[in-house]
Formats: C-alpha cells, structure tokens, sequence
C-alpha cells in the first residue's frame, strides 16, 4: 500500500450494511436505538476492518494478542522472504495467528514497490508471486489477497493487474487514485472489484508517544464514526505495533471503542465478499440516507455522524418524531454547506425527503444541491454538474417535503450539500432517501 511511514493510519473506502463475519455485530438493515434507548430508523451500516501491514513483530506480540482479548480479527499482510528475520514475524506465529480465524494476506517476497511498479518485470512477477503464495501454502494458508507494497517507483498498471488477477480475489491498496476516487469499495459496487484503492487520512506519528498516539485515537474514532454511517468500509491500518510511541496502547483503546460500541467488523476477504452482494445484507427499499435521524454519534462530538458542517440543535429543540412522540429523536442544526454522502445509491425512483424549520423563525430556504458520480466501462470516473434536486422554505413550523430523484445504473455516489438561504441555520429533525414506492 501506498503510505508514509507513520505508527497507523486509517483508510475510509465505501458502502454499506453489516457483517455476517463479526458474532458481536448486529445483523444487516437491523434497527439502532439512540442514546436513550428507543427503537431508531432502519439505514445501511458499513464494515470496520483493522488491517496490519508488513508482517512486523509487534503484529504478534501486540497486535494478535490485543485482537483477541476483544475477541476481533484483523487482517495481516504478511512479506513471505523475511519471515524469522529480526524485528519480522516467524512462520510458527503466522500459522497460529490463521489459525486463530485472522487473515493472512501476501504482501509480495520483499516489499519492493520499484519492482513490482515496472512493466518490464512482469515475467518475474509471475514467479516472485507463485513463490511467495507457495511458501504460505506449505504453512497450510491459501490466501486471495495481495497488498500492493508501497514506496519509490510504486505504480498500478494493466499489466500488473493482467498479472495478479489469476491468483488473487482481490488487490488492497490500489495506487494512483485521485482523492475524490479513492473511496471505492463500498456496497453494490461500479468500481473495479479487484482492485481496492483506499482513502488515506489521518492516523498518529509515531514520534508523538502517547500523546500523539491519543490525539490519533480520537481522530481515527470520528473517521470511523463518519464512515461506518455513510456505509463505508472504514478501515484503520497499523505497521508497527510496539509500547514505547504508544502505538500498541493507541491500537487497545481503538478495539475498545469497537467494541464498546459494537461496530461490525470483518477481515478484508469477507468485506469484499460483502460490498459485492448487498442482497445478501439489504432489501432495495431500506433507508439509504446516513444517520437519517441523527441518532447516532458514535464518537461523542456533538456532530451527527456522517455530516459535515452542523451540529446537534441545543437539548431543548423539540422535534415532531418522526411519527413518535416529540423529542424521540435528535435534531440537527445545518447551515449552508452542510454535507453527506450516500454510497452505492439504488438505481431508480428515488425519494428524498427532509423535515426542518428555520432556527430563529426568519423565512429560509433550503435546497438539497446533488453531485453524481459514475463509473462507465474501463472503470472510469465521471462526476456530472451540480443540481437541486428542489427545495422547500421553512419559517417557524416544522415542515416536510419530499423530492423525486432518479439514480442512473451507473452511478456510485452522491454528494449531498444543502443550500440554506438566506444565510442562517435551520433545525433539521429527519432526512430520507428511499426507493421511490
């Protein structure tokens, strides 16, 4: 994978629904309940997997250990020529690691990103992979995934993945990504499924000790919040994994809020599995819309998870409930700017609908503004014109309107900013995107 060597990072790729892998999750298009316990819309929910990289001895020591003691699995590239080598894992301890349900997934004979981004080499890359994969197979582990090194003269090319695809289900870390592509792996999804490319975002330096590591923590929580409620795959990756820059505390804490929260978690063959068969997971009716009542703030930032640009509405804001009794959900408080994404969109006649009031009683008009886009043949992006999909004004009633909106076959995502005007915030009590009935 493409990376600079920091203690962790998280990469966010995309949609929806829940895992049949993880004993502890909940089951897909399950209903939430919001802090006070009652019973929240049904919507997608994406898939944490918690990926190690480069086969480091701490992936043993600390890793494996701390996975297990909260009764996770994680995803673990592993560089076949230096097994045993010092500061690397031993085969004896990749064997146990499989055989404890964790995936072990090729991460090439050497790490070499030059060789392996260089055309002229394809016939070697053919014998370095058959090597590699057959010194895992006399260990008794046959794997599906191979994990793209990173570093100087890394490249993606059709001649690699021409190469690769013979022996692999799918490729993690796809390099040469622009960053409105890099999301791609998400449910019902247009992009290529072999080649799993990542969003990079913030994790924590390894010189920052502790604190540093502390600060991660709390950052990778929000991406992970954000993603999982878009229907993301969200997925926070580790290299080394030791006690002295706080890396292996970071890595315990992080578990901790999975499991505190009991967020569904997957290794990366079975969430590739998963986003290519939604059906499996989700009805075509289910609601789409992130956090469409705003029930959930998994990370505790006062932000409804998923959004950008708001925050909750102050306590005493009642809203209609949505059918229930007034306060039963949470408002949110958006002003211009404010937005989400839906990952892998059902095709057809949508509906989307919003119920909101001004927040200070002055007429104010607010307009969902879509972006599309969408992936043709040859896995090639296009991102259409901006467009109001309608918009409604609201004073100091609540009110609900709902827009059609049409999804084409080959669109991906949508990015949803809401125009309020004139400038000011209005409380929004629920969103929803649903297939038109």
């Amino acid at each position: 994978m493409t990376r600079r060597r920091v203690a962790a990072t998280v990469f966010i790729c995309l949609s929806a629904a829940l895992t049949v892998a993880a004993a502890h999750a909940r089951g897909p298009g399950g209903t939430d309940k919001d802090a006070g316990g009652r019973k929240g819309p049904e919507s997608r929910l994406g898939i944490v997997v918690l990926q190690f990289d480069d086969g480091t001895i701490g992936h043993y020591t600390h890793a494996f250990r701390t996975l297990e003691k909260h009764n996770l699995k994680g995803s673990f590239g592993v560089v076949t020529d230096v097994l045993g080598r010092p500061g690397k894992l031993t085969a004896e301890q990749i064997v146990e690691m499989h055989r404890a349900g964790h995936e072990i997934h090729d991460h090439t004979l050497d790490h070499n990103a030059a060789f392996w981004g260089d055309p002229e080499k394809r016939a070697e890359w053919k014998e370095q992979t058959e090597q590699s994969l057959g010194i895992l197979k006399k260990l008794g582990i046959e794997t599906r995934g191979w994990n793209q090194p990173g570093g100087q003269g890394q490249n993606w090319t059709p001649e690699l993945r021409e190469t690769l695809a013979p022996y692999y289900d799918y490729v993690a870390g796809r390099v040469g990504l622009k960053p409105d592509e890099q999301c791609n792996v998400h449910w019902r999804l247009r992009d290529d499924p072999f080649c799993l490319g990542y969003g990079g975002v913030a994790g924590w330096d390894s010189r920052g000790g502790k604190p540093g590591a502390a600060e991660g923590v709390r950052r990778v929580q929000t991406q992970i919040a954000d993603g999982l409620t878009q229907g993301l795959v969200t997925i926070p990756l580790f290299h080394v994994i030791r006690d002295e820059d706080g890396s292996a505390w970071a890595l315990d804490e992080l578990c901790r809020f999975i499991r505190a929260h009991d967020l569904p978690v997957m290794v990366m063959a079975d969430a590739v599995k998963a986003v290519q068969n939604p059906r499996k997971f989700f009805g075509p009716s289910v609601e789409q819309m992130p956090n469409p009542g705003f029930a959930r703030d998994i990370d505790g930032n006062n932000r409804p998870d998923g959004y950008t640009g708001c925050r909750y509405a102050p306590s005493e804001i009642k809203s209609p409930g949505g059918g229930r009794s007034p306060g039963a959900v949470r408002v949110a408080e958006f002003a211009g700017g404010t937005t989400t994404w839906i990952y892998g969109p059902e095709t057809g006649q949508t509906q989307f609908t919003i119920t909101a009031r001004s927040a200070d009683g002055v007429p104010r008009t607010i307009a969902p503004v879509l972006t599309f886009a969408e992936i043709g043949s040859g896995y090639q992006y296009r991102w259409r014109a901006k467009e109001r999909c309608g918009s409604m004004t609201v004073g100091a009633d609540w009110k609900t309107a709902s827009f059609p909106v049409v999804v084409g076959k080959d669109v991906d995502r949508v990015k949803i900013e809401f125009e309020v005007a004139p400038a000011g915030k209005v409380y929004v009590e629920k969103v929803s995107w649903r297939v038109g009935q």
